[in-house]
């Protein structure tokens, strides 16, 4: 994984700023304009799949972009249900401990616990789950193919050094990178929370190549 790449190669593409400020502006729009910013970042990652990485840089494709936009928030959104499941039952257990006796209380507080710490855990391997997924989904262009869970742990567990990279590169680049632009008011931070997106789309690309690669070699094998 070249890791530095994925933070350079916008700027490395001569019409950097107009294809970074044409979906940033798409942001604007209620609840469609953070689909189509999201579907722009995955084509950027389709382009590195494609073995474009040094040109991987996309142009805003409204129609096409919002559609992939909204696939890809389908599938986080499939893959957070069994955590968000788990937290609920967690939650209502501890809600209703509070009008049970103290012997129930305290087996409800047990029960609240483990289902909150099963729902951590899960948290974490879904973490991972559904970026490869996402991943699976951009390269094939099929939404099933996120679900394909042997073949998305397959790439875990050929690469999980890449797809660790992966969420290291989305903490730095949303969650540091990003909120920087509000320094330079509204319309700074819409552009580097569309750059941090460029960043990790890339990064997603950059992964599935380094998984998938073993896995094509091992399907040639059999």
């Amino acid at each position: 994984m070249n890791f530095g790449l994925a933070f350079s190669y916008v700027f490395k593409d001569e019409g950097w700023f107009k294809k970074v400020a044409l979906p940033a502006l798409c942001t604007l729009i209620p609840v469609v304009g953070a689909f189509i910013s999201l579907g722009w970042a995955l084509k950027a990652a389709k382009n590195v799949i494609d073995g474009n990485e040094e040109h991987a840089l996309p142009d805003l494709e409204f129609g096409a972009d919002l559609g992939r936009g909204f696939m890809a928030f389908l599938i986080n959104l499939v893959y957070s249900l069994p955590v968000i499941l788990l937290s609920g039952i967690a939650g209502a257990l501890f809600g209703l401990s509070a009008d049970a006796d103290q012997a129930v209380q305290v087996i409800m507080y047990i029960f609240g616990g483990c289902f909150g710490l099963l729902g951590i855990l899960l948290a974490l391997l879904i973490a991972f789950m559904s970026v490869a997924g996402l991943a699976n989904y951009v390269a094939k262009g099929k939404f099933g193919a996120a679900f394909k869970f042997k073949e998305v742990f397959g790439m875990l567990k050929k690469s999980f050094v890449s797809w660790l990279l992966v969420i290291v590169g989305q903490i730095i680049a949303l969650g540091i990178i990003a909120p920087l632009g509000s320094i330079a008011c509204g319309i700074g931070a819409l552009l580097t929370a569309t750059y941090g997106n460029a960043v990790v789309g890339h990064l997603l690309g950059q992964a599935y190549n380094k998984s998938a690669s073993p896995l094509m070699e091992d399907v040639e094998v059999l």
